[in-house]
């Protein structure tokens, strides 16, 4: 997730195939092939049983023989505040997760894959510190996370890069491998950042093949990884839902350059999900896409995107405020309007992902700033309640009508974090990206009308399983 960005308010254009079996990559490079093949020799049988996994059965999520449907939150920051060497960070973080158990929130999207970079809104501090150098502090905290989720039957959906550059990201990867430097969106062009220029530097990520290959090689570790809390392999931990390739992966900046890139990136979606799957067979994966709004406004291109037998599901996010759709986060006649479009914007994904994938779908992103913007604890939430309540009524009645969408996980939680809290601090993390205004779009521990929303969403989905 990231603010508002102009370049994609184009207009739906008529359908058009894509090719998803060019293999474009694998024609270009031999480095595929070796990770397919080393990757296919180490699966293992796990030791929990296979019920313990959500799998996708008939359309819908199942787990231990039940549907698996959820409203869930995002918290991207969990393997930063479970740092050892942050103070108080892991028993803020047990906390939080106990907080979200309460509401019924088992599922959390967790940031597992960050890249340290120069850009201006980045963090400062990446996983991947730079090729082949992985930081085990930040490693160690994503174990601690999991390993508190797995001790409160919680699931997560672990995001493995991004798209944008708040967490490094992909640009990094192509910087690492080309030496280039990397369009900074966060520093002024003549008036704001150049963020075609920065969306056109990540999209080479996807044809340029070592920026692929040290993807992969963090893909690896990760898969391979043992927890140094509770001692699971990652790959068999049934704590984990899904692998999702990265936040928000877009196949280009524009249509300008859709003929080449289109296929170049279904290409990319379909060989990384095979090689994720020749090593892990117990869990999901996804793409993380924002849905048609990130591929190019156009459904086929989306269609294209998520053919592959090797995407067990498919993602749609929806930001009314950052999409232009809303002025200010305020009940009324534009409120109206906006959660209208935000409710017709799901909707037509629901209706792809039933009728023409024929894939579960999850609303994995949406939130909304508290009323008029307001960033004092002691603001009403009034418009941001109401959204949630009505996106999660469409979940509700999605599952009961045995259609594709099944889940939505809200953006994002903070909890007890505080924007006010000193440095270094485990109160400074938040639910917004480092690159966003601190509690934008945050749920706080003291939001009780939200938190009561959250709780009764879940409620109905239970009622509704039986």
């Amino acid at each position: 997730m990231r603010l508002y960005c102009p370049n994609h308010r184009t207009i739906l254009q008529p359908m058009k195939t894509f090719p998803t079996s060019r293999r474009h990559f694998l024609k270009t490079t031999a480095l595929a092939l070796p990770a397919l093949a080393s990757g296919c020799a180490g699966i293992s049988t796990s030791k929990h049983s296979p019920a313990d996994f959500v799998r996708v059965r008939g359309g819908r999520f199942e787990r231990r023989g039940r549907p698996d449907s959820y409203v869930g939150a995002n918290m991207w920051s969990g393997c930063y505040l479970a740092d050892p060497a942050l103070p108080g960070g892991r028993a803020r973080l047990a906390r939080e997760l106990d907080r979200l158990r309460d509401v019924g929130a088992t599922n959390i999207r967790l940031l597992a894959g960050s890249e340290t970079s120069p850009l201006a809104g980045a963090i400062p501090r990446g996983i991947t510190r730079a090729p082949h150098d992985y930081d085990e502090a930040l490693l160690r905290g994503l174990d601690f996370c999991l390993a508190e989720m797995a001790r409160r039957d919680m699931r997560a959906i672990l995001f493995l890069s991004n798209y944008w550059q708040w967490s490094g990201g992909f640009t990094q990867y192509v910087r690492w491998s080309t030496g280039q430097i990397i369009p900074d969106p966060d520093k002024p062009v003549v008036a704001r950042g150049d963020w075609h220029a920065f969306m056109q530097f990540s999209a080479r990520f996807y044809r340029t093949p070592a920026a692929v290959e040290l993807y992969r090689d963090y893909v690896r570790q990760i898969l391979h990884r043992k927890n140094t809390v509770n001692g699971r392999i990652y790959r068999e931990d049934p704590a984990i839902m899904t692998w999702e390739l990265a936040n928000e992966p877009r196949p280009c900046a524009d249509d300008s350059t859709m003929e080449r890139d289109v296929p170049i990136f279904c290409d990319w979606l379909d060989t990384t999900a095979h090689f994720i799957k020749g090593q892990d067979e117990n869990h999901l994966v996804c793409t993380g896409s924002e849905g048609v709004w990130g591929c190019l406004q156009k459904p086929e291109v989306f269609i294209a995107a998520h053919q592959s037998p090797a995407i067990d599901y498919v993602t749609v996010h929806v930001w009314p405020k950052n999409w232009g759709w809303l002025k200010a986060a305020c009940l009324g006649p534009d409120f109206e309007v906006a959660a209208g479009k935000a409710h017709d914007h799901v909707e037509m994904h629901n209706a792809i992902a039933t009728n023409t994938l024929k894939k579960p779908l999850v609303l994995e992103e949406f939130g909304l700033p508290r009323d008029y913007e307001s960033y004092s604890l002691d603001s009403p939430t009034s418009a941001r309640d109401e959204y949630y309540r009505r996106m999660f009524d469409q979940v509700v009645e999605s599952c009961r009508a045995g259609r594709a969408l099944q889940a939505a996980n809200f953006w994002a939680w903070a909890g007890e974090g505080r924007a006010t809290a000193v440095p270094n601090s485990a109160r400074r993390y938040l639910g917004d990206p480092p690159c966003e205004l601190q509690g934008l779009n945050s749920v706080f521990n003291t939001d009780h009308t939200t938190l009561a929303v959250i709780r009764q969403a879940n409620a109905d989905l239970v009622r509704l399983a039986g």
